[in-house]
């Protein structure tokens, strides 16, 4: 078996752990994820970044645990748009896979890449690829750092097959994330696994499938197959018999009073769009997506 295809192997293993495993009330597996992103890329260090309301560069997880600072030794968090990577996330709204070495001149001049080098060369930073999980209402990403050799185009090729299968990952905790104890157990006992109880919640909500889909990052015919799952569990026919026997059962909550609120707030970080001016260029002619304006 080639290196690649135990790569690949590695990642459908892990997706369908979290993905069909039995539901629970668990933290999402960043350690086991930033693991395998080390191993499948070679690198020193995963690091979990997320920029604030100030635009401020934040480094929420890292792997292995104590490798890299969580905040500088001079104590000033960087300003963001100065990250060669994260101003290339800004000015083009990609989400695709980006490798620092691949960012163009005319995003991020020599000055400023020699500037950041200087601040990330102490911690062994030389090389980094990023993988975003969310792009547009701001940014959030996985980010793989090494010292020594650059990514190259079967490091890009493997993070565009990866990067799918994690924001689906990411997707899904999101949508299980403030479950009740009692409603697991409710899933639990009638067997429905991690994949099909998000599909059941969103159910919930009126989702259509192909709104289910576009949440959770997967295809309309995906979810019809889970929807297949969830009515013979349930012992049901259609959607909305399924909604009332799960509420029934205790697997959703109750819809609220008329007049009250309805579903749960959304407790994501809401993330800046890039801010105007200087701080950011114009967008290169590689890409006709303009730049995006500030919140608020």
């Amino acid at each position: 078996m080639s290196r690649t295809t135990r790569r690949h192997a590695a990642w459908l293993e892990l997706v369908g752990d979290i993905l069909q495993g039995q539901p629970g009330a668990a933290e999402f597996p960043h350690a086991q994820v930033a693991d395998l992103l080390i191993e499948s890329f070679d690198a020193a260090c995963c690091s979990l970044n997320v920029v604030d309301r100030a635009w401020v560069d934040h480094v929420v997880g890292g792997w292995p645990v104590g490798f890299l600072p969580m905040a500088p030794p001079s104590g000033v968090l960087p300003d963001a748009t100065t990250h060669p990577l994260i101003r290339w996330y800004a000015v083009t709204g990609s989400s695709a896979p980006q490798s620092l070495g691949r960012v163009p001149r005319a995003v991020a001049g020599p000055r400023l890449c020699a500037e950041w080098s200087a601040f990330a060369r102490p911690f062994g930073i030389t090389h980094q690829l990023a993988l975003p999980l969310r792009v547009g209402e701001g940014i959030e990403s996985y980010v793989v750092s090494r010292p020594d050799d650059d990514y190259d185009d079967a490091d890009a090729d493997l993070a565009a097959l990866v990067l799918p299968a994690l924001a689906a990952l990411v997707r899904q905790h999101r949508v299980l994330r403030d479950v009740p104890a009692e409603q697991y157990d409710c899933a639990y006992g009638i067997r429905l696994t991690r994949r099909e109880f998000a599909v059941l919640r969103l159910l919930g909500e009126g989702l259509t499938a192909q709104a289910i889909a576009r949440r959770l990052r997967t295809s309309p015919r995906t979810v019809h197959k889970h929807l297949e799952h969830l009515y013979r569990k349930l012992g049901v026919r259609d959607r909305l018999m399924a909604v009332q026997r799960a509420r029934d059962a205790g697997l959703l909550t109750a819809p609220p009073e008329p007049g009250g609120r309805r579903g749960t707030p959304d407790h994501t970080l809401l993330i800046p769009s890039p801010r105007t001016g200087d701080h950011l260029p114009a967008a290169p002619a590689l890409t006709s997506a303009p730049p995006a304006r500030p919140a608020g």
